[in-house]
């Protein structure tokens, strides 16, 4: 097993096709072939299925993927560290962030970046905080600020905070003023919440059981911001943190009700690879997210009327 092959094997694996590959990667079809002929020798397992539209991977294939991916992933950033080693951090550096963070993280590590380590290249997706810790483990994102509702013992987790879970409701209601809603007050709405295993409906279900209330949950959505269209279109409730909807709150397009129930709270949480060495870019990046996270806690950005 080397290097090239491990390449050849990635870009098939991503293409779903040895010719595309080879184009990709800009050498002979039957070199690709061959290396990954010799990987499937070396590791005494077939890798990919052949059919005639293409490559798929085997079950082994799979796992070596995710294996894979981050090794080449650390090589590349590796070599780009060190040729640029006695200048600051340089490399690509691929960070995945929760729906509901987004546009209060992305901005500032975006104009941060580019002030002090205008080498690094950013690389910004989202996505519920289940897939993107997969992602993590699988090698598709080298960090990722998600909501930690489990011990995940393959990621370096990293706390950074807390922050309460609001009922989000139509505008009008004028629910900033109304007392604290207990958790047995949500069977009076429909609530509109991401499927299972969504770390927040895993946490509303659990409650609901353990406070023996049948709660009236509507559609299934796997997606904040259609949950949050929906909410303005009155079709509905949702629970969520404020730092989420403050922007229409404040226009009054949305309402908010406190709800009073201690453990209805979202954690930021930070997560790399355990293990990983502590590359320059990765380090630069999970700093300036930490940084962020520390001012955004200073100033009570998800607690109304504190912002």
């Amino acid at each position: 097993m080397n290097l090239k092959s491990l390449q050849y094997f990635i870009a098939a694996a991503q293409y779903g096709s040895i010719a595309k590959a080879a184009q990709h990667l800009r050498v002979a079809q039957p070199a690709v072939s061959r290396q990954i002929r010799k990987l499937e020798d070396d590791l005494g397992v077939r890798l990919f299925s052949r059919t005639a539209q293409g490559v798929t991977l085997t079950g082994e294939g799979r796992h070596l993927l995710a294996r894979a991916v981050p090794i080449v992933q650390y090589l590349d950033q590796a070599k780009g560290e060190v040729r640029t080693l006695a200048d600051e951090p340089a490399g690509p550096v691929s960070v995945a962030l929760m729906p509901a963070v987004g546009s209060l993280i992305a901005p500032e590590l975006v104009r941060r970046l580019r002030e002090r380590h205008p080498k690094v290249r950013l690389h910004l997706s989202e996505g519920l905080s289940a897939f993107i810790a997969d992602g993590v483990l699988e090698g598709r994102y080298d960090i990722c600020l998600f909501h930690a509702d489990r011990d995940w013992p393959l990621l370096a987790v990293t706390h950074l905070l807390d922050e309460p879970m609001f009922l989000i409701g139509p505008g009008g209601e004028a629910a900033k003023r109304r007392r604290p809603l207990a958790f047995k007050d949500l069977k009076d709405y429909p609530l509109l919440l991401p499927s299972a295993p969504n770390p927040l409906r895993r946490m509303i279900e659990r409650l609901a059981e353990e406070h023996g209330v049948a709660l009236d949950l509507r559609e299934s959505i796997d997606s904040t911001s259609v949950i949050k269209g929906l909410v303005l279109a009155g079709l509905g409730h949702t629970v969520q943190c404020y730092s989420y909807v403050h922007e229409e709150v404040s226009r009054g397009e949305l309402s908010i009700r406190p709800l009073n129930v201690a453990p209805l709270s979202r954690n930021w949480s930070l997560a790399v690879l355990a293990g990983r060495p502590p590359l320059a870019a990765l380090t630069a990046v999970a700093d300036i997210i930490r940084e962020i996270a520390g001012e955004l806690a200073k100033t009570h950005r998800w607690h109304p009327g504190k912002a």
